[in-house]
């Protein structure tokens, strides 16, 4: 079984280089440019297991996008990590107080992604109450 992990983020580079890091692992990654774009794919799709974003997008912003996401009843306990190129506590709490549950700062190591995914997605109890 492949887990299905859905990205957000307007750096197709990051995009890509989050793709090729999961795709060693059960991952089925869909990319998507923006917020605008994943809350289509939220909508239509078959259910993600879990959800990156970026925080600064154009647009509708990552703690936006992670609002919508827990207000919509089906995807409410979706596993959220918000990644950002700022090296920032603030970033980091506000994202968590909108609901995300891991905060990943850009660069972040190819064992940093796959573990807070993989703990994210197998232990549930990191799942609500946040990593």
């Amino acid at each position: 079984m492949a887990w299905r992990v859905l990205v957000a983020d307007d750096d197709p580079e990051i995009c890509m280089l989050i793709k090729t890091i999961l795709a060693r692992g059960p991952y089925d990654v869909t990319l998507c440019e923006d917020a605008e774009s994943a809350l289509v794919h939220i909508q239509r799709d078959d259910p993600y297991d879990i959800l990156i974003s970026d925080f600064m997008m154009p647009g509708i912003s990552g703690i936006e996008l992670i609002a919508q996401v827990r207000q919509n009843r089906p995807t409410s306990h979706l596993p959220i990590v918000m990644i950002s190129g700022h090296n920032n506590y603030a970033m980091d709490a506000r994202a968590k107080e909108a609901g995300a549950n891991a905060f990943l700062n850009k660069p972040f190591t190819l064992a940093q992604l796959r573990s807070t995914v993989h703990q994210l997605l197998t232990d549930p109890l990191q799942s609500v109450l946040g990593a």
